[in-house]
């Protein structure tokens, strides 16, 4: 320690930043302790429900008027929390305080929060000058219509499970009036059973990136206008595509943890992607109470300066200059507005009722196990590249 402190007084500040920095992050994740160390499943137990999946299919069943009202209910709540990023975002974070054992329920409030980001970036003070107008909208479509999606099917899954709960009698025969596709339904029957939380989140985790393949990924619209050209842009130039999962250090000093994206087009890799996030919430004990606890006391705005107001500011801010060399500013230079002054709510239809999970899919390839990653801290490495993106929106003001 005295030969770090002697190094640490010859440096220049951002060294010295820098250094106790990185001191930081490695003495966190060194002391960090593992829940599981390894995602996997039961091979004989994936078997049995890929052989009921292939012999079972759907029969209409008559609906009483208990039923119809469990429907009615959970299609009303699903609709009003499904207005937009901050409302689905917070929806997700009262289910799982509710029912801690679905975990896919606070993975999915993080991930969506990400989205949210992704969606003011949009208006903040560095991509409209790298992207054109017509770009971002598109862009915003993409990841609002995805975000969208992804909560009207999976919400009714979340309340029925709710329902079933608190009347103790399994309700899943009701997936298919909301078209869930059918490959949720054993799982989730398992779930009410055995309550695998892990089992049940991959399944989730397969179902819905597998929902929005055809409807988003696939579509002539978006795979033109978004993943070929603007996505392909921001990776391949900016190398700027972050999952973020900022955590509270002793209840004051927000760090990040998470994973880089790329190859977002193929279904196989997003699942992959999904379960290394799963692996990193819920594998590293008291990473994900640092994680809970920054979700709990820091609601979501839509605007990066939730989890870094050093840096970021939801207030229009002078244009940038030049990139700083410190994670720790003396004061915040980027702007990112909260979601309700950056866009406007949008109205969805919902008419593609199709179901992805046909009768020869062998979904098992998806629960290849996984390893909880002992190296997460991604806090330099977002700082590093955010500067670079500080960089580039500098030089083209000075160009223009």
């Amino acid at each position: 320690m005295k030969n770090l402190l002697t190094k640490a007084i010859q440096l220049p500040k951002y060294g010295l930043d820098f250094l106790f920095d990185s001191y930081e992050s490695t003495k966190y994740e060194k002391n960090s302790q593992q829940t599981w160390d390894r995602l996997t499943f039961n091979e004989t137990l994936l078997e049995n429900i890929q052989k009921k999946l292939a012999l079972t299919q759907p029969t209409p069943t008559a609906l009483t008027q208990f039923d119809r009202m469990i429907i009615s209910d959970i299609k009303n709540k699903t609709k009003v929390l499904n207005r937009n990023n901050v409302t689905r975002t917070k929806a997700y974070l009262n289910f799982y305080q509710k029912h801690p054992e679905v975990h896919w329920a606070f993975l999915a409030h993080l991930v969506s929060r990400n989205g949210g980001w992704n969606m003011t970036d949009l208006k903040g003070s560095i991509l409209p000058k790298i992207i054109a107008t017509e770009s971002s909208n598109h862009f915003f479509s993409f990841l609002e219509r995805a975000n969208a999606l992804i909560f009207h099917d999976v919400y009714p899954q979340l309340l029925l499970y709710e329902a079933s709960k608190l009347k103790n009698k399994n309700l899943f025969y009701l997936l298919p009036t909301f078209h869930v596709s059918r490959f949720m339904q054993p799982f989730w029957a398992y779930f009410l059973e055995k309550k695998d939380s892990q089992l049940l989140t991959v399944a989730l985790i397969v179902n819905e990136q597998n929902y929005i393949e055809k409807r988003i990924i696939q579509h002539p619209i978006y795979k033109e206008k978004v993943l070929d050209n603007i996505l392909f842009k921001l990776q391949e130039w900016l190398q700027f595509t972050y999952v973020l999962f900022p955590f509270t250090i002793k209840g004051k000093k927000n760090r990040l943890a998470g994973e880089t994206v790329s190859d977002f087009s193929n279904v196989h890799h997003r699942v992959e992607i999904g379960k290394k996030l799963y692996c990193l919430l819920f594998g590293i004990k008291n990473l994900h109470e640092d994680i809970f606890s920054f979700a709990t006391s820091v609601p979501h705005t839509g605007s990066r300066n939730d989890y870094w107001p050093e840096m970021f500011t939801n207030k229009k801010s002078q244009p940038l200059q030049s990139a700083s060399l410190s994670c720790k500013p003396t004061k915040p230079t980027v702007y990112s507005p909260s979601l309700e002054k950056a866009w406007a709510d949008v109205s969805h239809s919902y008419t593609d009722t199709h179901d992805w999970f046909e009768e020869r899919t062998d979904f098992r390839p998806y629960f290849k196990p996984l390893h909880v990653p002992s190296s997460f801290d991604l806090s330099r490495r977002y700082c590093r590249d955010l500067n670079k993106m500080i960089a580039t929106s500098s030089a083209i003001d000075i160009v223009t």
